[in-house]
């Protein structure tokens, strides 16, 4: 319960960061894509989290964002980046913390920040092309404790644009490497995906349709326990809703249409498999005597 408040107040943190000019996105999700501390999978028992994230414009070609992500496999990730861009292209970095991320057990350490970084570019011709590579990473730390957690992310896509339609091409992961003495824990998802999103100038909305090939996979602390292979279709829909320039309202959803064991048996495949986000994003204005 602790944690939960402590993690809240992250949250909040954040959103009361902006007093200029700044986009103030916020989501939740559920997910019963995930695997339990114990390593089973438990489709009827989603699990939840949380985004926020503050993005403001430093100077012409320089941007700031800092953002706080409760993922439902991984963990939470805190942390901020600085974007540099020009007509065609954007390099970011900046740093990540790890925040109070463990094995669920009672006796494993709790670390208060699991330092890291985050770094990515992308290239945009508007209208024809995109591409874009992006990862968070935790650091290698200077000694390792029974329990501690390591979260890392990436992705690598390429875009095009047909006529009122983008269709991208993209490969995502995230994992969460758990330090043991005899075999590290780790959970992991990665999606292959074709993902498409539609529309019309001048209309509020924005439809997407996307189609997934999902691998999620566990290694347990145990060297002589088979690891846990599972693969997933998944067809996705969302949609955004702009009711003018300042505001948007989003909400995404993927559904496996069917799900399939990778090595060993596994228990539970025959549940239905999801994942669903419903948020928002707002322009804040300037107060007044604030440029």
């Amino acid at each position: 319960m602790k944690k939960s408040l402590f993690l809240c107040a992250i949250a909040l943190s954040i959103l009361a960061f902006p007093l200029a000019a700044a986009e103030v996105t916020v989501s939740t999700q559920a997910s019963n894509f995930c695997f339990a501390d114990s390593g089973e999978l438990n489709p009827e028992t989603p699990r939840f989290g949380v985004s926020a994230s503050v993005s403001d414009r430093i100077s012409n070609r320089l941007d700031g964002k800092v953002f706080f992500d409760r993922d439902p496999l991984t963990g939470n990730l805190l942390g901020a980046r600085a974007a540099y861009h020009t007509s065609f292209l954007e390099i970011s970095a900046g740093p990540t913390f790890g925040l109070l991320n463990s094995d669920g057990d009672k006796d494993s350490v709790k670390l208060l920040f699991q330092p890291g970084m985050g770094i990515g570019f992308k290239i945009t011709i508007p209208g024809y092309f995109l591409a874009t590579a992006d990862t968070d990473f935790a650091l290698p730390p200077a000694s390792r404790s029974e329990g501690q957690a390591y979260l890392q992310r990436g992705e690598l896509s390429a875009g095009f644009y047909l006529p009122n339609v983008l269709c991208t091409v993209k490969a995502s992961q995230r994992n969460s490497t758990i330090a043991h003495e005899l075999n590290d824990e780790l959970k992991c998802v990665t999606d292959y995906g074709f993902y498409t999103e539609a529309f019309k100038k001048g209309s509020p909305f924005r439809i997407s349709i996307d189609f997934i090939y999902r691998i999620m996979q566990y290694t347990a602390k145990d060297p002589a326990a088979d690891p846990v292979k599972i693969g997933n279709l998944i067809l996705g829909t969302g949609a955004t809703w702009s009711p003018n320039t300042n505001m948007s309202f989003f909400a995404k959803m993927n559904g496996a249409l069917y799900s399939f064991t990778l090595n060993k048996e596994v228990d539970g495949l025959d549940k239905f498999m999801y994942d669903f986000s419903v948020g928002a994003r707002i322009l804040t204005k300037s107060p007044k005597g604030i440029e």
